[in-house]
């Protein structure tokens, strides 16, 4: 299936942003109402998964933006991953404000797709960050991120850092 979707940002002109319904009204409008205008004020970046045969229609999406940690609120990790991030009091981050799959398209793994695509991303910045945090909206969503490898940052933030994130993807390989 991954052969036949299609990651890019979103564009208003040709993805079709009411329609997306991942039964969570707060990210649907976002999508159909703030995604567009946070790309235009550089705010956000927004990527959209399609089908290749479907193009306007949205599968999925996430959002990113910059970030910074404390070095301090930083969670207890491994010392193989620790002992390789730099000394410094704050880290560059991105913020993995949103991630969403569309109803008819949820548990088939495109939420870890589409979280794959912003470790990528997140790879090529040229001005690099060491972490991604999220702030899940609910314990579910909480879990799954655990599952991934995120850890608690403080009551509605996880974080994970890229080092954690590229050795948990190239297992997958």
């Amino acid at each position: 299936m991954a052969s036949n979707l299609h990651i890019q940002s979103l564009n208003k002109s040709i993805h079709d942003r009411a329609s997306f319904d991942c039964g969570v009204p707060v990210l649907n409008d976002y999508l159909a109402k703030q995604a567009a205008l946070d790309i235009k004020r550089k705010a956000a970046g927004c990527w959209v998964i399609t089908a290749e045969h479907n193009s306007s229609t949205i599968l999925g999406y996430y959002t990113l933006s910059s970030e910074a940690v404390d070095a301090v609120d930083l969670p207890e990790m491994p010392k193989s991953i620790s002992k390789k991030l730099p000394k410094y009091r704050r880290f560059g981050a991105a913020l993995l404000g949103r991630l969403a799959v569309d109803k008819s398209q949820q548990g088939q793994g495109l939420g870890e797709l589409l979280l794959m695509d912003a470790f990528h991303r997140c790879l090529a910045l040229e001005v690099p960050v060491v972490v991604i945090v999220v702030d899940p909206k609910d314990e579910k969503v909480a879990d799954w991120y655990a599952r991934l490898g995120f850890r608690s940052l403080t009551k509605d933030r996880m974080v994970v850092t890229l080092l954690e994130l590229e050795a948990r993807f190239n297992q997958l390989r």
